[in-house]
């Protein structure tokens, strides 16, 4: 019996397989399709790319979205292309090991972009980077990597579904520069799309948004004044206790999203007390619930959750929270706590807000894996 709880408690008798992990070996190809009868040409260094002639250069770059043309009919590409060339258009490298290590002197963070573009290609996706992109999209941001075609559009034709950037996990997050990154993006009709490469060399591509959650509660203007002056009572005989008040034999309570009932009175956290006395211009964190109590938010404790807030649309007996808001000042400053925040809260079926200050206002950003 007890051998029998042990091979249970270990989970022994469950047979799992591990998902494979690409290790992309050069001079492998990574593709199906059977390479052609005669070796194809060697990319070319020139003008701190790589060149391909015609006519190979022009099937890589009309059905693929490989490179940007020269005047010769040939193409340039970058070095993430020529590994993506090399693994999946049977292009060859010389000196292959060599040829990385150069170019990985002259780019630090080459096997992110290589990683990248190996990912998001991998469905047919057309991915471009924008240094062949710069005369088309003159106002996309620096921080913009590639920008992605959809594969049933036309990519010479078609504005771009996506722009794409690529971090990696020990990357220092600058919340107004993303903010100003989605903002751009968005403004552009574009999705902002994040693709975040570990240190496995694994990448988890996130889409950004902006949103702005609000609910139904009943805010204290709402009240009849009847209703505002028993509320004032109420409020006048609370008592202080630990981190808020306590308002002892409350029949009725006008403010559902404030406050929980417990021992036959009324608990309120701080925040929710210094609400209601209209203390928002003393306490900058104050200013975020009073915004988020404006939108009709019904507001709970996020610690279980590694948040400030869980936020209701309606009634917390009605429905689960749909989000989780975290102010910048208490968020992750670099991505790897930034992906098991968004983690966390996907596992729970909620979507994570970052809440800061954006051109005057609250903005809210969510982050979200893709697929």
């Amino acid at each position: 019996m007890n051998e029998i709880l042990g091979h249970s408690m270990t989970g022994r008798q469950r047979n799992y397989t591990p998902r494979v992990r690409t290790t992309r070996p050069l001079g492998t190809p990574l593709t199906p399709n059977a390479p052609p009868a005669s070796q194809l040409p060697e990319p070319v260094a020139q003008d701190g790319q790589w060149y391909l002639p015609p006519p190979l250069a022009q099937r890589l770059h009309e059905k693929s979205a490989l490179g940007s043309r020269t005047k010769d009919g040939g193409i340039l590409l970058t070095a993430e292309e020529v590994l993506f060339c090399h693994w999946y258009r049977h292009v060859p490298l010389s000196n292959s090991g060599s040829w990385l290590e150069q170019e990985m002197k002259v780019d630090s963070g080459l096997e992110a972009k290589v990683i990248a573009m190996d990912v998001l290609r991998n469905g047919g996706e057309r991915v471009v980077p924008m240094k062949h992109l710069g005369d088309r999209f003159p106002s996309v941001s620096p921080h913009t990597w590639a920008i992605r075609f959809e594969r049933h559009e036309s990519w010479r034709q078609h504005d771009g579904f996506s722009q794409i950037r690529v971090q990696r996990t020990h990357d220092k997050v600058d919340w107004d520069e993303l903010n100003e990154w989605v903002h751009g993006v968005l403004a552009a009709k574009h999705v902002p799309e994040l693709c975040v490469i570990d240190d496995e060399l694994d990448a988890t591509v996130y889409t950004l948004t902006h949103e702005q959650p609000h609910g139904d509660q009943i805010l204290p203007d709402d009240l009849s004044p009847q209703l505002q002056s028993e509320l004032e009572s109420l409020i006048s005989r609370s008592v202080s206790v630990e981190n808020g008040m306590f308002i002892s034999d409350v029949s009725t309570w006008p403010l559902p999203a404030i406050g929980i009932q417990h021992f036959s009175g009324r608990f309120l956290r701080k925040e929710e007390h210094e609400y209601l006395m209209n203390l928002a211009d003393k306490n900058p964190k104050l200013d975020l619930y009073a915004y988020l109590a404006s939108q009709r938010l019904l507001l709970r404790p996020g610690f279980k959750y590694g948040c400030l807030w869980r936020a209701y649309e309606t009634g917390i007996n009605v429905e689960h929270a749909p989000w989780l808001i975290q102010p910048v000042d208490e968020a992750a400053t670099n991505w790897e706590g930034i992906c098991l925040a968004v983690r966390l809260a996907e596992g729970v079926n909620k979507r994570w807000l970052c809440a800061s200050q954006y051109g005057g206002k609250w903005a809210f950003l969510n982050i979200q894996r893709s697929g």
